[in-house]
């Protein structure tokens, strides 16, 4: 009997061993199956769900294949890429491609789709783009005559080296396209010929390629010699006798200079290039500045001098602080007084403290501010400059639509004593409450450096600087957005806001000729 029993138990264990055997081995032979990608396709409703060639950084796919629902990893061009299982099936995987270093990929894993799971790792070739990046610019010349260059000239052929840079829709530089019928791309470079003529650069693109693509666009700095280039001029209505400063590039043999319409014969050129200075003679009338070298000539966009908007009010002007239509200040406290340079003034009062001739124009003054406080009141008081909306409409009717980007908010500012904290705050009376920051002291959020200014200096401020959220979110979509829809006009209030945590000084400066032009 007590054999039997033995036999019994014997039997049992041998068929639990087997059983245990069996039970493992398909679970090694299901852990062991590796996933297969068979091909890409778009992560689209039909019919757009074709079959892709290339894919680009952001884009959601999906791979197809076989064992893709075990899969824990998606690599694109080495990169991880973050994964969402709930969007897995055994025969399909959707995926958004990550953001990819192009330039720190390997060239031999740059275009490899990898899947791995437990039971193994599949690949899959594919061409993976981005927005375009470029790493250095080289002489188009053979080796070793290819060097890398640092300063490009009006004809030069350059090989630009970088990444995604196959079938360019613009290159340009200064704002200037790029002929691109000639240009001779690889994979991971495009020589081009840059432009003969860079005449009428784009200041806001100086020393500047922009390569674009479908795909996206990149901008790259490089120092660009050929015409002039106008960034900036210091003061755009001066007086005679005034010094007056342009900053931009390339100020060299230079052939001709006009201020208004006014020949410039007398001036300084820095020894860098960039900036030229004059004394302003007198002026007769508005217009542009136009310098010409032997590299080409530039013109700027908007004219300086413009005493006719300034005196006779129109579309543009909101405040020239003269009696008149365009007066355009509202009043506040004793904080901002009105003043005038003419010694025959009764009222307002001469003051001579902010120089001679200038006709009239505010004063505003502030003693020192507590952190967080501001001389800001929903009214007519309040340590502030009011704007009204009695001058000109800001801008045409038909550029309402325009970006921030392409009009500014100019004005003339004489700040007689250092200013090193208080932000300036221009602030509209939209019910969206946008705010444009004036900071010319703030170096970073815990240095400042006094500033003051040598005279009257004309003061520009995009109108895309105007931001919700206290002049910190998101900027304006349209000119519009600042405006009543109705009149294209609005209230503007300017006042100071310590935003630091510790108290200001005091603050003292002049403001004249508030007005909006084409950038």
């Amino acid at each position: 009997m007590k054999n039997r029993i033995n036999n019994y138990a014997y039997y049992w264990q041998l068929l639990f061993l087997a059983v245990v055997i069996l039970f493992g081995s398909a679970c090694q032979k299901e852990q062991m199956e590796p996933p297969v990608i068979t091909g890409v396709i778009n992560y689209e409703a039909s019919p757009n769900d074709t079959a892709v060639t290339t894919i680009q950084t952001g884009q959601w796919v999906v791979l197809l294949g076989q064992n893709l629902s075990t899969v824990t990893q998606v690599n694109f061009g080495s990169v991880p890429a973050t994964i969402n299982t709930a969007l897995f099936a055994d025969g399909s995987l959707v995926v958004q491609l990550p953001d990819i270093p192009f330039e720190s990929v390997p060239a031999d894993e740059l275009n490899i789709v990898t899947a791995i799971s437990e039971g193994g790792m599949a690949t899959f070739n594919i061409n993976i783009i981005g927005d375009p990046q470029i790493a250095r610019v080289r002489s188009s010349e053979a080796a070793p005559n290819d060097t890398v260059v640092d300063v490009l000239y009006p004809g030069d052929e350059i090989n630009i080296v970088g990444y995604n840079l196959k079938d360019a829709t613009e290159i340009s530089f200064q704002g200037i396209a790029a002929d691109l019928s000639e240009v001779v791309y690889t994979d991971t470079s495009a020589i081009v010929q840059v432009p003969a003529d860079l005449s009428g650069s784009n200041p806001l693109l100086a020393n500047t390629i922009t390569y674009t693509t479908d795909v996206g666009s990149t901008n790259f700095s490089i120092r660009i010699v050929g015409p002039p280039v106008i960034s900036y001029i210091s003061l755009e209505v001066p007086h005679e006798g005034d010094m007056v400063y342009l900053y931009g590039y390339n100020f060299t043999a230079i052939q001709s200079l006009t201020f208004a319409g006014t020949a410039i014969t007398n001036y300084e050129v820095s020894a860098n290039e960039s900036v030229l200075s004059f004394v302003s003679p007198a002026l007769a009338q508005s217009g542009p500045v136009e310098i010409t070298t032997q590299a080409g000539s530039f013109t700027t966009v908007y004219n300086v001098n413009e005493i006719a908007l300034i005196n006779s009010g129109g579309v543009g002007i909101l405040a020239n602080m003269e009696w008149g239509d365009y007066f355009g200040w509202g009043w506040g406290n004793g904080d901002v007084n009105l003043y005038s340079s003419d010694p025959n003034s009764g009222w307002p009062s001469y003051n001579t403290d902010y120089g001679v001739g200038y006709g009239m124009y505010l004063v505003y003054k502030s003693t020192p501010l507590e952190a967080g406080e501001d001389g800001y009141l929903d009214g007519w008081g309040g340590n502030q400059i009011l704007i009204n909306d009695g001058g000109g409409q800001w801008v045409p009717t038909e550029n309402l639509g325009d970006s921030g980007d392409d009009w500014v908010i100019k004005f003339e500012m004489n700040v007689t004593k250092p200013w090193s904290g208080g932000t300036l705050c221009f602030r509209t009376a939209s019910a969206s409450n946008y705010i444009a920051r004036y900071e010319p002291w703030k170096v970073s959020a815990t240095k400042a450096i006094a500033v003051t200014t040598d005279g009257w200096q004309t003061i520009s401020i995009p109108l895309s600087a105007f931001r919700l959220n206290d002049g910190e979110g998101d900027s304006i979509s349209k000119v519009s957005d600042l405006l009543n829809a109705d009149s294209g006009k609005t209230y503007m209030r300017v006042y100071l806001h310590n935003y630091r945590t510790s108290a200001t000084e005091n603050f003292e400066a002049a403001f004249d000729n508030f007005r909006v032009v084409r950038r």
